[in-house]
C-alpha cells in the first residue's frame, strides 16, 4: 500500500501539470507517444505467455501503432497543431487513417509470408494491439486539445464508477457481471458507480460555468463552449444531454477495464507491467480512461456534425 500510495503521489506531480499547463502541452504529446510505446510492449509481453514474439516483430507493431495514432490525430480537426500533424504538414503528407490502415495491413501481411513461424493468429494479436493502443492513445491525447476541462470530466468520471462500483458492490452486490472475467464485479456495482458518475458528471458540467475560470483565463464559459452549440439547448435539452453523454462514458469505463481484466486472464498475468510500481502498467492504470477517451471524441465529432459548432 505505501508504494502504491508513493507511485500515486508522484505520478500525479508529473502528470497534473503535463495536463493542466498549456505551455507543456508539447511534452504533454511527447509523453502520450511514451506511453504509446510502452503499452504496445506490455500487450506483446504478455502474448510472449503463448508464444514468443521477436523483438523485431515487437518494433514493427510499435511503429505501426504509431502510424495509426498520428493517422487519426491527423483526421481529427482539433489536431492540427499537435507536433505530429505540423511535421506531417511539413513534409506534405496526407496520413490518413484510410492510408495507414492500408500500410498496416500490407506489413502485417507481408509479415506473415516473410516470416516463417509468424501465422494468422499472431497477425490477429499484433492488429488488436495495434488498433487498441493506437486508437485509445489518440483518443486521449485529442480531449487535451479540446481542453484541460475534457480531461478532468472523463476522469472524474472514470474514477467515480470505479471507486463507487467497488463500494456498492461489496455491500449490495448478489448478481456477477463477469464471473469469468472478473468474479468481484457485480450488477450491483456497475450500476451504483454508474449512478453516482452520472450524478457527479451532470453538476460538475451543468454548474461549469460557475467555476470555470479555474480552467480559462477569460472567465465564466460553458463546458461545451467552443465545441457544441450547448448553450442553444433548452433546460430540458441540456439535461438529457449530460445525462446520456455521462452514461456512455461510464459504462464505457467499465467496459474498458473488463477488456483489460479479460486479456489479463487469458493470458495468465497479474499486471501488464510494473512501470508504475504498485499500480502495474499503463494499461493497468489507465485501462478505463483509454478506452472511454475514443467513446468520448466520437460523441463530440457525432454531435459536431449534427449540431454543428
Amino acid at each position: 500500500m505505501k508504494k502504491r500510495i508513493i507511485t500515486g503521489i508522484v505520478m500525479g506531480i508529473i502528470l497534473i501539470p503535463l495536463v493542466v499547463i498549456p505551455q507543456l502541452k508539447a511534452l504533454f504529446e511527447i509523453v502520450m507517444v511514451l506511453m504509446l510505446g510502452a503499452a504496445s510492449f506490455e500487450l506483446f509481453n504478455m502474448y510472449d505467455k503463448q508464444k514468443k514474439l521477436p523483438l523485431g516483430i515487437k518494433i514493427i507493431g510499435t511503429l505501426l501503432t504509431f502510424l495509426l495514432y498520428s493517422s487519426v490525430l491527423y483526421a481529427l480537426p482539433i489536431c492540427d497543431n499537435t507536433l505530429i500533424v505540423r511535421f506531417l504538414d511539413c513534409i506534405d503528407l496526407e496520413l490518413t487513417p484510410v492510408l495507414s490502415m492500408g500500410i498496416i495491413f500490407i506489413v502485417l501481411m507481408a509479415m506473415m509470408i516473410f516470416k516463417q513461424d509468424f501465422d494468422a493468429s499472431d497477425v490477429g494479436k499484433i492488429y488488436i494491439a495495434v488498433m487498441y493502443i493506437g486508437i485509445c492513445i489518440a483518443g486521449l491525447t485529442a480531449l487535451r486539445f479540446y481542453g484541460v476541462r475534457f480531461i478532468a470530466y472523463l476522469l472524474l468520471i472514470t474514477v467515480c464508477t470505479d471507486i463507487f462500483a467497488l463500494v456498492f458492490g461489496l455491500n449490495f452486490g448478489k448478481h456477477k457481471m463477469a464471473p469469468v472475467i472478473s468474479p468481484k464485479k457485480s450488477w450491483e456495482g456497475a450500476i451504483g458507480g454508474s449512478a453516482v458518475a452520472v450524478i457527479v458528471g451532470f453538476l460538475f458540467i451543468y454548474l461549469y460555468p460557475h467555476f470555470s475560470s479555474a480552467f480559462h483565463e477569460e472567465g465564466s464559459i460553458s463546458f461545451f463552449a467552443g465545441v457544441l452549440p450547448y448553450d442553444s439547448f433548452t433546460e430540458f435539452g441540456k439535461i438529457c444531454f449530460i445525462i446520456l453523454l455521462t452514461t456512455g462514458i461510464s459504462i464505457c469505463s467499465q467496459i474498458g477495464d473488463l477488456v483489460a481484466s479479460k486479456l489479463k486472464r487469458t493470458y495468465g498475468i497479474k499486471d501488464f507491467s510494473n512501470l508504475f510500481p504498485g499500480h502495474g502498467g499503463v494499461l493497468d492504470r489507465f485501462d478505463s480512461a483509454l478506452f472511454s477517451s475514443v467513446i468520448f471524441v466520437i460523441f463530440i465529432l457525432i454531435m459536431v456534425s449534427y449540431f454543428g459548432v
